[in-house]
């Protein structure tokens, strides 16, 4: 049974800022990857297969939704065992950065997966209270509504109509009915359910059991599971090509990863592709040439996305390199206007300066640059904001002169930090940020230290200068 439930993340819902206007012209198409060990999302132009911008957001983000205009990104932040964390994180893909975090207040709820409708209505599965929360931002409405045990996997049929959930602790998958916010019907599946797929035509539901190695095919009509398709194992994300003729499965194991091809017509696998190892989560372009497949690699591996190719079924060669441990629970993929030029910004260290100016007090310098590879363009305008994590050092939001913004700073204490350059973008240049670069400063040596990309940097203020290049790509 449904209830309105009333929680104080719900009025955060009426600050949700205004998508960034943007030019009309071309539709681009962007993957937004959940990292969950580094806290951000990758955001991919599939075109160029390349990461454009890294976002940071709550902690251990695993599910993704993209609203049908393409103009936000919701994104669930699971959160770890000591941290509720946020339980939204809003992108606005104008700006690619969080515009909104969404907090429950200790509440706990921990959101896992995600899916929206198209007013905007989001469904999200929570694993610890066992229910799936119906938020609708528009009119400021959430609804509790009480499905199996541990639920994972969520998905809507395109008509809006239904919600099928995936609920991994008694192997069934909840069928709501979006009109009344209500379960009207429990299909028995495999065991442990986890991922959930609807056929663009919205007649059939792909669900992956991780538990006996299989998708369950449940008709929408009946809400029958019609067919059970055996594949390699743990089966995890899922996925089906926009003509609803292949689904695409992968298979979450370690050392030899895979993802199984399944012909819908016949229910059979019909091969199996090698990716990297540990897959998780499976997305398709819109123009169902390409699938996007998040791997985590071992267990100290930075992540990557492999790229397969649906008419060949081939892999490309170059796997796409992301966060840690990257998820993407949902369908990850949008489209949206765009005309403006891609910036890619970058971080590192200056050592000859840094060699330097190796006083004890002296404040870190940060200067931020910003270069075009086309010649006789323009110095981009705009901001750089100079951040530790997600939230900017103290002063630190500059306007760019001739492509270039400085940042004195002893704000910095003891310890680790993450700090990233993010430039805002102007009317003909997008945004990016660059990926976390860790300084640490310490006080048990003397002289600084380089160490796996990081920065040593003694006595609380050597004096140390990053570099934040931007180099400009065209669409």
């Amino acid at each position: 049974m449904a209830s309105t439930i009333i929680l104080l993340f719900l009025i955060l819902f009426s600050f949700i800022e205004p998508v960034s206007s943007l030019q009309s012209g071309s539709s681009a198409e962007y993957a937004y990857v959940p990292n969950e060990k580094t806290n951000d999302v990758s955001v991919i132009n599939t075109t160029t297969n390349k990461v454009i911008s890294t976002v940071p957001v709550g902690n251990n983000p695993v599910g993704v939704a993209v609203n049908h205009d393409g103009t936000r990104v919701y994104v669930t932040n699971y959160g770890n065992d000591n941290d509720l964390g946020y339980t939204f994180s809003i992108i606005n893909t104008g700006t690619d950065e969080v515009t909104t975090r969404l907090v429950d207040e200790g509440k706990g709820i921990k959101p896992f997966g995600v899916a929206i409708a198209k007013d905007e209505t989001l469904y999200v599965s929570s694993y610890v209270t066992e229910k799936v929360y119906a938020i609708n931002p528009i009119n400021n409405t959430i609804f509790e509504i009480d499905v199996g045990p541990k639920p994972f996997g969520v998905a809507i049929t395109p008509d809006g109509k239904w919600v099928y959930v995936a609920n991994s602790g008694n192997n069934t998958v909840s069928v709501i009915d979006t009109t009344a916010n209500n379960v009207i019907d429990t299909v028995k599946v495999g065991t442990s359910p986890y991922g959930v797929a609807v056929s663009p035509d919205g007649k059939k539901v792909y669900v992956t059991n991780q538990g006996s190695d299989n998708i369950s095919v449940i008709d929408t009509v009946t809400n029958n599971v019609t067919a059970t398709v055996k594949v390699v194992k743990y089966p995890a994300g899922v996925a089906v090509t926009p003509d609803g003729t292949k689904v695409y499965v992968a298979n979450h194991c370690k050392y030899v990863g895979t993802v199984s091809v399944i012909n819908t017509t016949i229910n059979m696998v019909t091969e199996n592709i090698i990716v990297d190892e540990n897959p998780c989560g499976v997305s398709i372009a819109q123009d169902g040439k390409w699938v996007y497949v998040t791997t985590a690699g071992s267990e100290n591996d930075s992540g990557s996305v492999s790229v397969i190719n649906t008419t060949t079924n081939t892999v490309l060669p170059s796997r796409v390199f992301v966060g840690n441990r990257p998820s993407g629970i949902g369908q990850f993929i949008g489209s949206f206007q765009e005309s403006r030029v891609e910036t890619t910004t970058s971080i590192s260290s200056s050592f000859d300066q840094y060699l330097i100016q190796s006083l004890i007090g002296k404040p870190i310098t940060l200067i931020a640059k910003v270069n075009t590879t086309s010649q006789g363009t323009k110095h981009p305008s705009g901001k750089i904001i100079f951040m530790e994590g997600s939230t900017p050092i103290e002063n630190g939001i500059k306007d760019l002169t001739d492509g270039q913004a400085t940042l004195d700073t002893s704000s910095l204490p003891f310890g680790s930090h993450i700090i990233r350059a993010r430039y805002t973008g102007d009317t003909d240049i997008r945004p990016s940020t660059s990926p976390p670069f860790q300084l640490t400063i310490g006080s048990n040596a003397f002289w600084p230290q380089i160490f796996s990309g990081s920065i040593l940097a003694l006595f609380g203020g050597i004096v140390t200068i990053f570099v934040a290049a931007i180099t400009k790509k065209y669409l």
